[in-house]
């Protein structure tokens, strides 16, 4: 009791390299996966995005109108102001029309910002790793 038979040590740390290299080999397999994946729904989430904001803006402009319409004459003034110039500065909503372009444009701005976020955990994990060694 308590002792390890004769290779008995061996075998369990054999098993668990094996497990290791299965676990090491499906997280490659995952990150080529997300790595073939990424440009397509960096691409679709741009499109998504573009698609909402157009949505919102529309919204925006029909709220800031009502709005315009139901606080008198000083809020009515200021909504106003606030409608023109949105709409002198992005257009109409009717008149927004996407194209590829556009969509590639922020599926790289989407590109860029993962990227970032990516180097700020790289870069926590090893202020937090030279904490915990300097500890």
């Amino acid at each position: 009791p308590g002792r390890f038979r004769a290779g008995e040590r061996g075998r369990d740390s054999l098993e668990d390299r094996n497990t290791e290299g299965k676990r090491t080999a499906t997280m490659y397999f995952i990150d080529v996966v997300v790595m073939l994946l990424q440009p397509t729904l960096y691409i679709f989430f741009a499109a998504l995005s573009l698609a909402q904001f157009q949505i919102l803006y529309s919204y925006a402009l029909h709220y800031l109108s009502l709005a315009s319409e139901k606080f008198g004459v000083a809020g009515g003034v200021y909504f106003q102001t606030v409608h023109a110039h949105l709409e002198r500065v992005l257009g109409s909503p009717g008149a927004m029309k996407f194209n590829f372009t556009h969509v590639l444009l922020a599926s790289v701005l989407i590109a860029a910002l993962v990227s970032v976020e990516k180097l700020r955990i790289i870069i926590d994990r090893s202020i937090s790793m030279n904490k915990t060694k300097t500890n």
